[in-house]
């Protein structure tokens, strides 16, 4: 009984409680937290390229570490800081390029419209038997056609035309603009023959 009554009244040993899971989670944080604060940031600028180089055309802008353009592209020339105001101008050069090409398209498109509503010129040629011609039809033939009747000198433009060789009408093309082609018809018709013209109108006249 005595010696139960000793192993009631005997302290009780406790182990202290440790938090092992909660350190380690707290020291990894602390851990990552360090290595981002030790992380060297690279500050950034715009540049304008100046020239040609590596990066891109002369015109472009870039976004490049600062310490890039201070040692490099400076000293080189071959870039500008590109502030509000490079950035202003450039816009505006831009919106007046775009505005200049649209005008340019609406121009073609509008003379497209009018070769439509033109629709025919005529060229004369000699003829042979069968009403074929004699010889061909050349583009400067067609351009010269197109400029008695418009004004407008298309000596230069790239035509797309069939083989002509005989009397008739054809379908052509002419590329006014990358985006825009008129489309118009060619009639070849009989050159009258002078000489023959002068006698029959004086057998007339007898």
């Amino acid at each position: 009984m005595a010696s139960t009554m000793a192993l009631r009244g005997a302290p009780l040993r406790q182990t202290p409680f440790t938090q092992t899971r909660s350190v380690k989670a707290a020291s990894s944080r602390s851990l990552v937290v360090s290595v981002e604060a030790n992380k060297r940031v690279s500050k950034k600028t715009k540049v304008i390229l100046v020239k040609e180089s590596p990066l891109g055309k002369e015109g472009d802008i870039k976004s490049v570490p600062l310490g890039y353009w201070r040692n490099y592209l400076a000293p080189s020339g071959i870039a500008k800081i590109a502030d509000d105001k490079i950035l202003a101008e450039i816009r505006r050069i831009k919106e007046e390029e775009i505005r200049k090409k649209l005008e340019v398209k609406a121009q073609a498109q509008a003379f497209a419209n009018a070769l439509t509503t033109i629709g025919k010129f005529i060229i004369k040629k000699k003829v042979g038997d069968k009403d074929q011609i004699f010889g061909s039809v050349s583009i400067q033939e067609i351009s010269d056609a197109i400029y008695q009747q418009t004004g407008r000198d298309l000596s230069e433009m790239k035509f797309t035309v069939p083989e002509i060789k005989a009397v008739g009408t054809y379908e052509c093309q002419v590329e006014l603009h990358p985006e825009v082609t008129g489309t118009f018809s060619v009639v070849i018709q009989k050159e009258k023959n002078v000489q023959a013209a002068k006698a029959t109108d004086a057998k007339k006249k007898k």
